[in-house]
């Protein structure tokens, strides 16, 4: 973010607004470039213009429970009252688009003919931005962080909308990839567990084998072969099964198919007013399942033939098998020495080749786990690398506002200093009995970054954790235990900490964060940084809120009269000197009846003067008294 003039290039414009239902009912407003200024008594609808506006963008403030947020759903829903609103916007591009939307409902959106745009969106800013503040809304932005987030970001210009976009889909990727780890990890653990008998049971049999007699080398080879064609039988029942499994799955495929669509695309549905067009779209699937299921049918003939090969082979096979196994009973019953432990050894191999069995699946688990690894190890790199990005882009915005509003305000952003929701997770996942759980979240969060504990936690290296968190030995030991925990790990390396912003305002030669300054001060702060140079439309409800006049001629005007050129904005005021001296290019008076409000008057400056007058110099007669008063 590079500029020290006033822009002049193209910017957004919002064009037209038009209300239908509701307390505005028929507000057909056309704005102009440059400053729109609203006025009007008290209940006239102009808090609700704005509130309508920011509803239309699908552009509401902070975080999903916000209470301004519910407190903006609830005036729109109350003053449509089931009608809608109409936005025309112009991007900077030149692109024109009328957005549509009804309490309840998403936005939709159309071309400047009119046309639908399916898939188009404007949540996220993707489209069309636009930066709105509500009443008020200056001292909360100078009171929370993810505010001051979401200002920063709106210089952006849209660049930080689609690295936001990339995080979630990482993150949406990771939390699948954990879906799928998840039962292969506990599924290895298992076999890991269960093959470690292997070794032993093969010692037994190397015990028996050297105790097999003078006769040991036909013997040891005729259990060697029991063995074998227990696992030839065991090899093509697997083989069965998992034809089966797959002709199941075809099978299931094909007929839910052309169920489910006719389920959803009903009779009901193919007699609505589209009815003809889905009546198309089922024909056209309906036809691609017939050949979906002709290639399915096929396939499981294949299957279906090598199962007749397999059946064929099996019977000739257990027929060698009976021959064999006769054979090597005849051979026991020469040597009645190997006889004794030969039932002891028959039930030995046997659990020798189910474990052979369930190693084979270790590996195939193993493999599958193992790739899973390192596309999780992908997507965290690449994920960490995006969070690097968002960074350095709020970084270069932050240097140039603080370089552009100097000396008087500063703007700065650490990397991930934002560690409250890490913290949060900690205290949820520490929540056991054996460790003050709070206290040790608290202290790792302070100390340690995600990604460097899980490390730590992967190694198992609780010193490391101990002396760099301040924890003693068994808290350092139980932090592993219970992080180690797959399902604790992958959602440890989740956690995001937010990047921390600081807005500052010098006092007195000292830059005091605007958190701890007063109501007046905090404005004073925010104030200039949302009348700093931007493509998106400002609108501000009362931005002179909190602010003495003084402030308002020298800092507002001037910062209005500097950016209107190449900035829309659009402000609901009850200061004359915003108007006036800032030169309005078009004022709408607002007027209501206490059941119905809208616009009674609009234009310039000089058209509404008289409604200037009377609404906020407080009457003709109340403004010569004071110019006889003042002696000017």
């Amino acid at each position: 973010m590079k500029r020290q003039k006033p822009r002049t290039l193209p910017h957004h414009r919002i064009q037209r607004l038009r209300i239908v239902g509701g307390f505005l009912d028929g507000l057909d407003i056309s704005f102009a470039d440059g400053l729109n200024c609203i006025i009007g008594p008290r209940g006239a609808g102009k808090t609700t213009i704005l509130e309508i506006i920011r509803f239309a963008l699908d552009a509401m403030p902070g975080r999903e429970g916000d209470p301004l947020r519910k407190r903006i759903e609830s005036v729109v829903t109350s003053n449509l009252d089931g009608g809608r609103v109409e936005l025309m916007v112009e991007t900077k591009d030149g692109q024109i688009y009328k957005i549509i939307r009804s309490p309840g409902e998403p936005p939709i959106v159309l071309d400047a003919g009119g046309e639908p745009l399916p898939g188009v969106k404007v949540r996220g800013g993707r489209l069309f931005q636009a930066d709105i503040l509500s009443q008020n809304q200056m001292e909360s932005i100078a009171e929370n962080p993810h505010y001051q987030l979401d200002l920063i970001d709106k210089f952006s210009d849209g660049e930080l909308v689609g690295i936001d976009g990339e995080i979630s889909a990482t993150q949406g990727q990771l939390e699948s990839n954990a879906r799928e780890l998840l039962p292969l990890l506990a599924r290895q653990a298992a076999l890991v567990t269960e093959t470690k008998e292997l070794p032993s049971v093969e010692a037994k049999l190397k015990g028996m084998q050297q105790t097999a007699g003078p006769n040991a080398e036909a013997i040891n080879a005729g259990h060697a072969h029991r063995a074998l064609r227990e696992r030839e039988v065991m090899a093509i029942d697997e083989v069965r099964r998992m034809c089966a499994e797959a002709v199941k799955s075809v099978t299931s495929a094909k007929n839910r198919l052309g169920t489910e669509i006719d389920s959803l695309i009903n009779a009901e549905i193919t007699g609505g007013p589209n009815g003809a067009r889905m009546q198309r779209i089922a024909e056209a699937m309906h036809g691609a399942i017939r050949e979906f299921d002709r290639l399915l049918d096929e396939a499981v003939i294949a299957l279906r033939v090598g199962g007749k090969t397999l059946v064929a082979e099996k019977e000739g096979l257990e027929q060698d098998h009976i021959r064999q196994e006769t054979a090597f009973r005849q051979l026991l019953d020469k040597h009645k020495e190997a006889q004794t432990c030969s039932t002891a050894r028959t039930m030995e191999e046997k659990r020798r080749n189910e474990l052979i069995f369930k190693q084979r699946e270790l590996a195939d688990v193993t493999r599958q786990v193992a790739q899973l690894d390192d596309e999780r190890r992908s997507h965290l790199g690449h994920l960490s690398s995006l969070f690097d990005k968002r960074f350095q882009i709020r970084h270069e915005i932050a240097t140039t506002l603080t370089d552009d509003l100097a000396p008087s305000i500063r703007v700065t952003v650490r990397q991930c200093g934002d560690r409250d929701a890490y913290r949060a997770h900690l205290e949820t996942v520490f929540r056991v009995p054996t460790i003050k759980g709070g206290i040790v979240a608290r202290k790792v969060a302070e100390a340690l970054p995600p990604q460097e504990l899980v490390q730590m936690v992967r190694k198992g290296d609780g010193q490391a954790i101990a002396e760099a968190c301040g924890l003693n030995s068994n808290q350092a030991e139980a932090v592993i235990s219970i992080l180690s925990q797959p399902q604790n790990l992958f959602a440890l390396e989740l956690v995001e900490m937010h990047d921390a912003p600081s807005i500052e305002l010098s006092d007195r030669g000292e830059f005091r964060d605007s958190s701890a300054l007063s109501t007046g001060q905090k404005c004073t702060a925010i104030l200039p940084i949302l009348l700093f140079d931007s493509v998106n439309p400002l609108l501000i409800d009362q931005p002179e809120d909190n602010l003495d006049n003084s402030y308002v001629f020298e800092t507002v005007v001037q910062s209005i009269r500097k950016v209107k050129a190449g900035r829309q904005m659009i402000f609901i005021t009850h200061n004359p000197n915003i108007p006036v001296l800032g030169e309005a290019s078009m004022v709408f008076v607002m007027d209501s009846n206490r059941t119905q409000g809208g616009v009674s008057r609009s234009g310039d400056v000089d058209k509404c003067k008289r409604d200037i007058v009377t609404i906020l110099e407080g009457g003709e007669e109340a403004f010569m008294a004071r110019k006889e008063r003042y002696n000017y």
